[in-house]
């Protein structure tokens, strides 16, 4: 956990977050990772190659999301996480900033089983978690910011998200396909910031908000 990437991660935080990041943040993350490598064998919650590189290719990339989820909720709104599998992006948000209302959707019985353990372990509150797909198992969309990093269907998926959205929410999409089939729609920004530029976040991120409440 104290690698040079990870120390790097922090760096780019330290400005972001609302509080000073205290120990116990830092213990919740370890956690995290100890137990998705403990289930990962008999769940499948990220790939084998994962996860002796838990840090660098999910735990980082997942951190990088904080000041967005800043942006749209705040230190205390709520996050909408679609897909949630073995808690990436979400858990990690939640461990750094615990006064934010998580609400995750996992299709699988057994990794929501997962979640559930996860939560209960960090003690975390305004936690829930939901097992069914979306969006039969989501009547309503309250949030004010979504991720879906892990969705297993973004192209059928996404899009009756981005129906349901609120007005004023925001999907932080990490997938390069949606954002040129919802331009003019919607209103799409590219970020590019430090962790796009030093390579610690995967991919791509794009700002996916209603274009009429900009």
């Amino acid at each position: 956990m104290a690698g040079d990437l990870f120390q790097q991660a922090l760096n780019l935080l330290h400005p972001a977050l609302p509080e000073p990041l205290l120990d116990a943040a830092l213990e919740r993350l370890h956690t995290h990772l100890s137990l998705v490598r403990q289930w990962n064998s008999l769940v499948g919650l990220v790939s084998e190659g994962d996860v002796a590189f838990l840090e660098e290719r999910h735990l980082i990339d997942s951190l990088s999301l904080i000041p967005y989820v800043l942006r749209f909720c705040g230190p205390n709104g709520t996050l909408l996480d679609v897909g949630s599998g073995g808690g990436f992006p979400v858990i990690p948000i939640k461990c750094l900033l615990p006064g934010l209302r998580i609400v995750l959707v996992e299709r699988s019985v057994r990794k929501a089983g997962f979640l559930q353990r996860v939560c209960a372990a960090l003690q975390f509150s305004n936690s829930q978690i939901i097992q069914g797909s979306f969006p039969e198992a989501v009547p309503k969309v309250d949030a004010n910011s979504i991720t879906a990093r892990a969705l297993d269907r973004p192209r059928q998926s996404l899009p009756p998200l981005l129906k349901r959205m609120p007005l004023q929410c925001a999907l932080l999409c990490q997938n390069n396909l949606l954002p040129k089939a919802v331009a003019g729609r919607f209103h799409v920004e590219q970020v590019d910031d430090g962790w796009r530029r030093t390579g610690l976040r995967r991919g791509e991120l794009y700002l996916i908000t209603h274009a009429r409440h900009r």
